[in-house]
């Protein structure tokens, strides 16, 4: 049993019965990824050596695992239970490790492999998501039941950046036949032009674009949607479905006086086209997210001997990345939060300073928009550039040719959590939907759920998940007692002055031994303890040998629940009704470490240390 919180008013123990959900929450990192990555399962296997399986566990799920693990906001860290006592695991900074050991693999390989090694009794790894292996294994049972002679549907994906890739990687896998039309003269999308070659090299991504076509999804590139096809000339061509994700391609715009100045650029045009632009000595950047960093350390590389970045938020609400922060101090790069720019100043049509006002408060009492300022707080900047990065808008413009679209008040195309349209056969993901999918990963979560909703559109029926949850016990002699011993190490990066100088990466991978250390600072807490009724003595060894506090021996009297607990309860009465005195083990599964002690002290042998595992199957 779960002990969900300590007690309540009512004077008892709040308890649950764990089932298949409760189980994949706890393994917190692993939920929290939006693609379902197996996280604990390959940091276990960098831990051990195995790197062929640690990359081949993070892939299955993902088919940009490379790009992810640069450019993933990694939401599986902020998860991470050891945060709450000290630093999380750096899992994004491991799982790049194991894909800078492995290398860029084909996704024919990948699933040759996994089919091998998933015939093996010692080999252990969720399926869930879209698996590789259930896309390839659905595909095979379709043919098998005589659906394979037919000439596969057609599918049209309009834009090439994460989320459109991975779309494309699925419904190859699910035997489609894939066109992508990318209106840039390369794929990738902003992957490719919206994040800077310090942070991404485009030699990584290169390789995950190449094996996604190796799967013989065709690329046409320079192709503009509207402009050189129309919705009802793809239609003629035979695509049967199509899905957009044209992301957000025009910046968001501040309505201020003299933004029209020569030297005022718009961020996504600066990133695209730095090489370009002459920002002076000065240079000063408006924005607190991940973009308004980028442009910054593109000016530092430029040669502007003075960057700023000035934004709304304050120091504690600033939407970059502490670490992202960091790296930009440490190229000498100054903040200024809480400033709001009033107007941009100028001489003879250029830009020569902007006024600010110190902000008071950005949303007012309704929780809106509204910054209010300081009174008498104006403070000029003076510089020679500005860069605006404050956002991103949608642009339209090419969905010609697609009237009765319906677009939400925002701008964007407004599309359900199977990613369907108002337009049968049209589908929409990424940021272009109605909400925002600001990360790469939730963008290609985004395409893999609209490969699934394509793949049940085409064969006229929902597609069917079966969901299996079960334990496996570890052996007798497991112990995990080694992951609250071992400090966090920083992750290793290029010397300021050197990483400006050549451009290259900013973040390197941890050596081998590095990597194998923090690895196993995973507490894998996939690892439950599982108790014999029939073997418990009932004496309470395991609760005094919990350092941690976690278990405690308690009267049923003692505690409530959900139904699935009363129904237990009541179940053992029945089996025992002439007791006078029952009890129960209840477990606080916050306060867990997986260290296994319980298990190894519990003198009648009544707990085994087993893991979690899920698999999912198509049908």
């Amino acid at each position: 049993m779960e002990e969900s919180e300590m007690e309540k008013q009512t004077g008892k123990y709040q308890v649950k019965i764990l089932g298949i959900e409760e189980y994949r929450a706890l393994t917190a990192c692993q939920s929290a990824c939006p693609v379902g990555t197996d996280t604990k399962r390959y940091v276990s296997a960098i831990s051990k050596g195995d790197y062929e399986k640690a990359y081949l566990i993070a892939r299955q799920t993902n088919p940009l695992v490379s790009v992810c693990s640069r450019v993933c906001t990694a939401p599986c860290e902020k998860s991470c239970r050891k945060g709450a006592t000290g630093n999380p695991v750096d899992i994004r900074a491991l799982k790049r490790f194991a894909c800078d050991q492995h290398g860029a693999a084909s996704t024919k390989f990948v699933v040759q492999r996994l089919d091998e090694l998933s015939r093996c009794s010692d080999w252990v790894s969720d399926r869930a998501g879209n698996h590789v292996l259930n896309l390839s294994r659905h595909l095979g049972k379709a043919r098998l039941k005589g659906k394979g002679g037919a000439q596969p549907a057609r599918v049209a994906i309009v834009g090439s950046g994460p989320t459109g890739l991975s779309a494309a990687h699925d419904l190859a896998l699910l035997g489609y036949g894939v066109t992508i039309f990318e209106a840039a003269p390369q794929a990738g999308g902003q992957l490719r032009s919206g994040i800077p070659a310090f942070r991404l090299p485009k030699e990584v991504l290169q390789k995950e674009i190449d094996a996604i076509l190796e799967l013989g999804v065709e690329l046409q590139v320079n192709t503009t949607i509207g402009a050189d096809l129309t919705l009802s000339q793809l239609r003629e061509q035979g695509y049967q479905a199509v899905l957009l994700t044209i992301g957000l391609q025009d910046p968001m715009r501040i309505q201020i006086e003299g933004t029209s100045l020569y030297g005022v650029y718009n961020g996504i045009d600066y990133v695209r086209h730095h090489e370009k632009i002459d920002l002076g000595k000065s240079c000063l950047v408006i924005g607190g997210g991940g973009v308004a960093i980028d442009c910054a350390q593109h000016a530092v590389r430029q040669g502007a001997e003075q960057v700023m970045i000035a934004c709304l938020e304050s120091w504690e609400t600033i939407p970059a990345s502490r670490v992202e922060i960091e790296d930009a101090q440490e190229e000498g790069i100054r903040f200024y939060p809480s400033m709001g720019p009033q107007r941009f100043l100028g001489e003879d049509g250029r830009v020569t300073g902007v006024q600010f006002m110190k902000v008071a408060s950005i949303l007012d009492g309704e929780g809106r928009f509204n910054p209010s300022y300081v009174p008498d707080s104006a403070e000029v900047f003076r510089v020679d550039s500005v860069i605006l990065a404050v956002g991103q808008a949608s642009n339209l413009s090419s969905l010609k040719g697609l009237e009765g679209l319906e677009i939400t008040p925002a701008g964007q195309i407004k599309a359900g959590d199977d990613m369907s349209t108002s337009l049968p056969g049209v589908f929409a993901g990424g940021d272009v939907r109605w909400r925002f999918a600001r990360n790469a990963t939730e963008a290609i979560a985004d395409g893999q759920k609209a490969a699934r909703s394509i793949h049940g559109y085409l064969r006229g029926e929902s597609l069917k998940v079966r969901q299996r949850g079960y334990m496996r016990a570890l052996p007798v002699d497991f112990q995990n007692t080694r992951c609250d011993t071992i400090a966090a190490a920083k992750i290793p990066k290029r010397e300021a002055g050197e990483r400006v100088r050549t451009r290259e990466e900013i973040t390197l991978g941890f050596e081998e031994k590095q990597a194998r250390e923090q690895a196993a600072r995973c507490r894998q807490c996939s690892i439950q303890t599982v108790f014999d009724r029939s073997r418990c003595l009932l004496c309470g060894t395991c609760v005094d040998t919990c350092v941690q506090g976690t278990l405690k021996l308690v009267r049923l009297e003692e505690i409530e629940g959900d139904e699935k607990l009363v129904q237990l309860t009541e179940a053992l009465k029945k089996g025992a009704p002439a007791a006078k005195a029952r009890t129960a083990i209840i477990k606080d599964e916050t306060r867990c470490v997986s260290c296994g002690m319980c298990a190894r002290r519990c003198p009648g042998g009544a707990i085994t240390m087993a893991e979690f595992n899920l698999d999912e199957e198509w049908e």
